[in-house]
């Protein structure tokens, strides 16, 4: 590979004028930024992106941490969002996974901050609130998405969770229904939830329905999941009219099940999904869901992490996101 020295070389000039022209840290002759720029393409050299960030302070690169790079459209759909930004910014993004693990998310944020990202991008769900704050306090701009976290509530782009699932379960009751399933996430610090649990629990006794513990189904929040909690549910032999899901992957999963066993939705079951992924509206039925508005949380995530790289009206970003239900063919 060629080096600096080359390219000086071959320019006749020296390095620290090369220096100059490859970090535009100063003024150049154009006759010598021409030189270099030609010898440049006739050596092929491609510039030290770690050397440029020790000079200019700057990797021009934006750490971003998901959840899971594999678990479905959800995080594809928040990357296009951040990506949208980040490229119009000129800058380009590093993705690492957490998978909603302590361990894994402190390691993958090291990661982010030993290639000097200029900025962070976080989903994360397993690391402490304290620990959060702490690294918001650095010199490095942070921000959080799908989160809302005390003390920080400047840096945080969030969705209300609970008033989504009382929306979804609102729903429900409206068109009749008061034996109300919920095929929910089994992660107990799952912060999501907790929140649509907490929203499912205040909906039904708002309109005088009691909880009853045995119409929950717990599995990991994605389509076997789903499957899973809904088996459960069938295996007790409970009666249920509806079924409230914690995300359309978990929805999935449970409408499968439930085919399996010969009910027709919605004739004999209502089903209502969570996060208006792609696929929900291509279901037979087509799948009322209350939409996550994730792609437009992503966008804005990075459009407040470009405003604060760039020391500009932050302020005026909103950062809380409101749930919309998306009323298709599930419900009867």
């Amino acid at each position: 590979m060629a080096t600096i020295k080359d390219v000086s070389r071959l320019a006749n000039v020296s390095i620290s004028t090369v220096s100059r022209v490859i970090n535009n840290t100063a003024q150049v002759a154009p006759e010598k930024r021409e030189a270099v720029l030609a010898a440049m393409k006739e050596l092929n050299f491609r510039p030290n992106s770690f050397a440029q960030a020790l000079v200019s302070k700057r990797s021009n690169c934006v750490g971003v941490l998901v959840g899971d790079l594999c678990g479905g459209p959800f995080f594809a759909q928040m990357m296009r969002g951040v990506e949208r930004v980040v490229d119009a910014s000129n800058k380009f993004t590093i993705v690492m996974s957490g998978n909603h693990e302590e361990d894994r998310e402190r390691h993958a944020i090291q990661a982010l901050q030993q290639r000097q990202c200029d900025a962070l991008i976080l989903h994360s769900k397993a690391l402490p609130d304290e620990e959060l704050a702490e690294l918001a306090a650095g010199d490095t701009p942070v921000v959080f998405i799908n989160r809302l976290i005390p003390g920080v509530e400047d840096r945080c782009v969030w969705f209300d969770n609970r008033a989504g699932i009382m929306t979804a379960c609102q729903h429900l009751i409206d068109k009749g229904h008061r034996r109300i399933a919920f095929v929910t996430s089994d992660d107990e610090i799952f912060v999501d939830g907790q929140q649509r649990m907490r929203g499912y629990r205040e909906t039904l006794a708002k309109a005088g329905i009691d909880y009853d513990e045995a119409l929950v189904g717990k599995g990991y929040a994605d389509e076997q999941g789903g499957y899973v909690a809904m088996a459960s549910l069938l295996e007790r032999g409970v009666d249920f009219t509806a079924v409230l899901g914690f995300n359309d992957g978990m929805v999935a999963g449970a409408i499968s099940c439930l085919l399996e066993h010969g009910y027709q939705i919605p004739s004999q079951v209502s089903v209502v999904g969570f996060d208006d992924i792609p696929y929900a509206r291509y279901t037979y039925p087509k799948l009322t869901t209350v939409r996550y508005p994730i792609e437009e949380m992503g966008e804005r995530a990075a459009d407040l992490a470009m405003a604060l790289l760039d020391g500009r009206g932050e302020e005026l970003l909103e950062r809380k996101f409101e749930p919309e239900l998306i009323v298709r063919e599930s419900v009867a």
